[in-house]
């Protein structure tokens, strides 16, 4: 029998749901007739009242919400226009030296509430110190953010939260070194600034909740904190009450995130109980949980780390109970593997990557972190009161933390053991689609050929799923217009089901906008309404200028390019952009594989390796092979000889060559050629250009290889059509 307080939450939830999205009064009138209902059945039906009391209870909580965070500084800036924008606020962390995001609380105003801001390159910035800041602000309540353009410090002095992380951050340095950054995501900053290549190890290798801190860190803690109490001779009452105020302390610290504090409910409801000798249902200690975090945090019903977490303790109490009388192996496995399978759908809806790999790797990783996280914690600590043992323990956690790098390294270099979607419904139903197979074939009778017919009834499904998209559809056709867009470079691509795909958007000089003057009303006119990809390929002018126009009215689902930090103004202007279009943003490494409607997109280079090498900004572009059916094309970017001489016998043929860097003498060497053998070659080129770009060199190894020629300057945009088989090429003018 499930508890009521699961039914209590459910309802609090719905009516706070209710309550947040409301439009008019009517709301107001029907909890009204509920809570009367309601009270006129509590002696006859007192589980169904309470139920009711509580949604009403959510309606009004949801509608207290709403008037509170519209009078926040996030929400009457989203009210009004898009402008400038300044407040006086106190950072939580330390900001970037390159610049980048950073959390603050604004102190003084008409308005308050907490902020994110994109802080400019080159002005330090301690955490707890207060500032006047000024800059534009773009975006939602949910996913807006001020863009920052002037700073001026007010109170140099740290104080609060920000001050005590910025002294751990320091000690964190000097104990840790170069794995600083990596302690500190794990322990106390949520919003830790992590490399972008770390960030996505962890993510392919199914790691990435362990870098995110939630109910997980919390339970080591808890566990530590439990043995050294009861170590310490303290009876069940005291040990309670002192782990509750250190638990409580640590929340403070990482800012009550919605996972941390449901953890945190659920041990001390867990403790409670123990302590009066009671049982606890595992369900109903995570809907008491959940009911609390509600409470104190109603946005926490929008977050995806709250419901990622929650679904995943889920999965984990129902694979021990399902699998308690199974082999000792099955029972190791399982939790991971329902985990990985029931969080899949929301992780696919929200971020488009799911890593089965996971469920091998966290056998490994948990156990590790459980030692790990609480022997960084306890090395932290003892920096203030004995340097020397916190220097011993922080050697012997820092071997553990190496030993979780390289068990994420191995994982995440595991072929097919990540996949990459663009994210929304599509992608979470086809992960749906696995775990109710998973599910089918779990709940099969014990019998060996029952399983192996459900086996097959699936595989032929798929199969046949896959021959009827790709035989008996008559109009599967992949088209990409390459722009004319003068010197620099913007291709879109029309899926066979009539999405989008933008790779780069031309240039940006003063007075003239690509994206705005070409892209986006190329876009208009051939009916697209959204973008689901959007590549910006590397950060030259001549190919991201156009982009934060093309992102700002298209608000692409995700968003891909090298993630290499640079600090020009047009860069940070395209990230603000992305952050407040709600895009999912990527950093593209070689191995990253998407696929939108059949047409796949594989990323070449870079690699992460390739991004330490000190080449210019070119070099670090993303290479991209475009596959449909059988046809392949390459999208080279402004990538020269050495990424040709990195990716030598690793491309193959290909039907199309979008030439690299304009036909610049820099790129397109006769090796290339030779193994790519285009059919046909396009060079994006603005008409009389001073870099006198297409190199004859260039114009004349493409002929030797039999290539032909099509160049924007010379015919304006240019259509290439494929079925997947067949190719043409059409000049009719489509801009």
């Amino acid at each position: 029998m499930r508890p009521p307080i699961l039914w209590i939450t459910v309802a609090f939830g719905a009516g706070l749901f209710l309550g947040e999205g409301r439009t008019g009064k009517g709301e107001g009138y029907v909890a009204a007739l509920v809570l009367v209902v309601a009270l006129a059945l509590a002696r006859r039906a007192p589980l169904g009242a309470a139920i009711g009391i509580m949604g009403v209870a959510g309606v009004l909580w949801g509608g207290a919400t709403l008037r509170e965070r519209a009078a926040t500084c996030e929400g009457r800036w989203q009210a009004a226009e898009e402008g400038a924008r300044a407040a006086i606020v106190r950072l939580s962390d330390p900001a970037p030296d390159s610049g980048g995001p950073v959390a603050a609380d604004v102190v003084a105003g008409a308005c308050g509430g907490a902020l994110r801001l994109r802080w400019p390159d080159g002005i330090p910035a301690a955490g707890g110190t207060t500032w006047v800041v000024a800059g534009r602000w773009v975006g939602s309540y949910d996913r807006g953010v001020l863009v920052v353009r002037r700073a001026k410090l007010l109170d140099g002095e740290p104080r609060g939260r920000g001050a005590l992380r910025g002294r751990l951050a320091a000690r964190s340095a000097a104990l840790f070194g170069r794995r600083a950054p990596l302690v500190d995501a794990l322990v106390f900053a949520p919003n830790a600034a992590l490399d972008p290549d770390v960030r996505e190890r962890y993510a392919r290798s199914g790691l990435a909740h362990i870098l995110s801190i939630s109910g997980l860190h919390v339970g080591f803690l808890a566990a530590w904190l439990a043995l050294i109490l009861r170590n310490l001779g303290l009876s069940a009452r005291h040990r309670l009450l002192a782990s509750g105020v250190v638990l409580l302390g640590y929340l403070w610290l990482l800012g009550f995130p919605a996972p941390a504090a449901r953890a945190t409910v659920m041990l001390v409801v867990d403790d409670v109980a123990r302590l009066r000798q009671r049982v606890a249902a595992p369900r109903g200690v995570i809907a008491v949980s959940a009911l609390a975090v509600l409470l104190v945090d109603p946005q926490a019903l929008h977050s995806v780390g709250a419901w990622l977490s929650v679904t995943a303790i889920a999965a984990v109490v129902w694979a021990g109970r399902a699998t308690r009388r199974s082999h000792w192996g099955v029972r190791a496995v399982a939790p991971a593997a329902a985990a990985t399978l029931l969080t899949a759908p929301i992780t696919a809806f929200a971020f488009g990557t799911v890593a089965p790999i996971g469920v091998l790797a966290n056998l490994i990783a948990i156990p590790l972190g459980a030692i790990v996280v609480p022997g960084l914690v306890i090395s932290l600590a003892l920096s203030w009161l004995v340097s020397g043992l916190a220097a011993l323990l922080a050697a012997g956690s820092g071997l553990g933390l190496a030993l979780l790098d390289l068990i994420a390294q191995g994982a995440a270099a595991v072929p097919g053991g990540h996949v990459v979607m663009v994210a929304g419904w599509e992608a979470a139903a086809v992960w749906l689609a696995v775990a109710a197979a998973g599910w089918w074939l779990w709940n099969a009778p014990r019998r060996r050929w029952l399983i192996a017919a459900r086996v097959a009834f699936l595989v032929t499904l798929v199969v046949g799923t896959s021959f009827r998209d790709v035989v008996l559809d008559d109009c599967r056709c992949l088209t990409v217009f390459f722009l004319d867009v003068g010197q620099g470079d913007a291709a879109v691509l029309r899926t066979p089901n009539g999405r989008w795909v933008a790779i780069d958007g031309g240039p940006r000089i003063p007075g003239i906008d690509a994206g705005r003057r070409v892209v986006i009303p190329f876009l208009r006119r051939h009916g697209a309404r959204r973008v689901t990809l959007v590549v910006a390929t590397h950060g030259d002018a001549d190919h991201l200028g156009g982009l934060p126009a093309v992102v700002e009215d298209f608000a692409p689902e995700l968003v891909l390019e090298p993630g290499e930090p640079l600090g020009r103004p047009l860069y940070l202007e395209f990230l603000a952009a992305v952050e407040g279009s709600g895009a999912r943003w990527h950093p593209a490494r070689a191995g990253d594989r998407i696929e939108v409607d059949g047409v796949v997109l594989e990323v070449l280079s870079p690699d992460s390796v390739w991004m330490t090498l000190p080449l210019d900004v070119n070099e670090h572009g993303v290479v991209l092979r475009v596959t449909f059916g059988g046809t392949h094309l390459l999208f080279q970017a402004d990538a020269g000889l050495p990424v040709e001489g990195h990716l030598a016998g690793r491309v193959g043929r290909v039907e199309l060559l979008k030439v690299g860097h304009h036909g610049s003498l820099s790129a397109t060497s006769d090796a290339w050629l030779g193994e790519l053998r285009p059919r046909q070659a396009v060079i994006s080129v603005g008409a009389h250009n001073h870099y006198g770009h297409p190199a004859p060199e260039v114009l004349g190894r493409l002929r030797r290889w039999g290539s032909e020629i099509f160049r924007t300057d010379q015919v304006g945009t240019i259509t290439f059509t494929t079925d997947g088989q067949r190719a043409y090429i059409d000049l009719r003018h489509h801009d």
